[in-house]
């Protein structure tokens, strides 16, 4: 079994209650829809409506679910979490001993020292595993991005700027991470208005170049004009935040000295 680890994800753990309840106010996902060993894409954000920590979380039992954040940001997005809960019957912790993992071939289970969950963004992302017990990896996690960048997948502040970005111009809305339908979250009205009014102004598309791509963060031109900037990169590919006006005229791209061009499945 293919085993890569995602050192760069860590896990907060919500018990009590109140757990789902508290959590709906909180994200953009429909938290109701949570059963035992199922898992849901989300994303917090600020009142702003922009990106905090994208989050997989994951229900153990009615009142215990796992939040799967990005580890950088995870003590500042329990810190407001804490702040918002009041009286609400729900406990929050850290849980570092926890190891996220991603395997492309995982059965359903693993074992009862592992719980083993289907990525709720596509089937192509096989499964994320978690488990207190170090595993022998088997791939690097430029396995695990060469997969996401070529199917157009954000990974947290690697390629949404912290506390800057919309998630409507970054593609949460294809990855199963919104329900529109749902009740008010931090958040909602301008992620609602920029979904229903369109008003996203750039778009994040995986672009691919003849070499190894330029390092993250480059600047991208076309015909000399600065429309946007890569983000994730591996091997010859890479995404890339550009003005969506750009993407619906003919000019040559660069990023950096080298040409790119965008990659269609």
């Amino acid at each position: 079994m293919t085993l890569i680890t995602l050192a760069h994800r860590t896990i907060i753990e919500f018990k009590g209650e109140d757990a789902i309840a508290f959590l709906q106010g909180q994200t953009t996902n429909d938290m109701t829809r949570l059963v035992p060993g199922a898992c849901l894409y989300t994303v917090f954000l600020n009142s702003q409506g922009k990106f905090l920590n994208d989050a997989f979380a994951v229900m153990l039992s009615i009142n215990h679910i796992w939040l799967d954040v990005e580890a950088e940001h995870a003590i500042e997005l329990l810190k407001k979490l804490n702040m918002y809960k009041l009286r609400s019957k729900v406990t929050l912790a850290l849980r570092v001993d926890i190891g996220v993992y991603a395997s492309f071939d995982a059965p359903t289970a693993e074992g009862s020292d592992a719980l083993t969950v289907q990525d709720p963004r596509t089937t192509e992302m096989g499964r994320r595993v978690y488990t207190t017990i170090k595993r022998q990896l088997t791939a690097g996690i430029e396995v695990y991005d060469a997969r996401r960048i070529r199917l157009c997948m954000p990974d947290g502040a690697r390629d949404v700027p912290y506390e800057r970005g919309f998630i409507m111009e970054y593609g949460f809305d294809r990855l199963n991470a919104i329900d529109f339908q749902k009740g008010c979250y931090v958040g909602q009205e301008l992620t609602a208005r920029m979904h229903y009014r369109k008003l996203g102004k750039r778009q994040l598309v995986c672009v691919e170049f003849e070499t190894d791509a330029p390092v993250s963060g480059a600047d991208v031109t076309q015909d000399g004009v600065s429309v946007g900037t890569l983000r994730s990169t591996c091997g010859q590919f890479a995404l890339a935040h550009i003005k969506t006006e750009s993407l619906e005229v003919n000019g040559e791209f660069m990023a950096g000295d080298k040409m790119m061009k965008l990659y269609l499945k």
